[in-house]
């Protein structure tokens, strides 16, 4: 499986480790298209957190999904939506994930770790595709 790294490092995607007042990443999209990530260091709880948010980052970025401070909340919200799923289908591909459930890893805490992604980040692809997308481990 590919890190979110590896996945900006292929697609020429810069990444900067950068203190952020309170912020524990941030994407940008300059004028010409391209786009830059910065994690906070002092932010990042493991390498799966890392993993999660930078995934989370690319996601804004290949979606084009950026908005500003003075943008409402629900297409805010529909953005992050986005960023999200872009971000699990990346990191968890559902094909993965139904290997990993039937060769007996079901924990979500087991799921976590083997994908290299955060518990709660687990759960959220848990439920787009069970719920949401409605598919099934049967």
């Amino acid at each position: 499986m590919k890190s979110a790294l590896q996945y900006a490092a292929e697609h020429q995607i810069e990444v900067d480790w950068l203190p952020l007042c309170s912020l524990d990443a941030l994407s940008v999209e300059y004028d010409n298209g391209t786009c830059a990530i910065a994690i906070n260091p002092d932010r990042i709880q493991s390498s799966a957190d890392e993993n999660t948010k930078l995934a989370h980052e690319l996601g804004h970025c290949l979606y084009g999904g950026f908005y500003s401070a003075v943008t409402p909340l629900y297409i805010r919200e529909k953005h992050e939506h986005k960023a999200n799923v872009w971000a699990v289908q990346l990191l968890i591909p559902w094909d993965a994930l139904y290997k990993a459930v039937h060769c007996g890893i079901t924990q979500p805490w087991e799921l976590a770790e083997y994908f290299s992604v955060t518990e709660s980040f687990m759960n959220l692809a848990l439920e787009y595709y069970l719920q949401r997308k409605g598919y099934s481990f049967d």
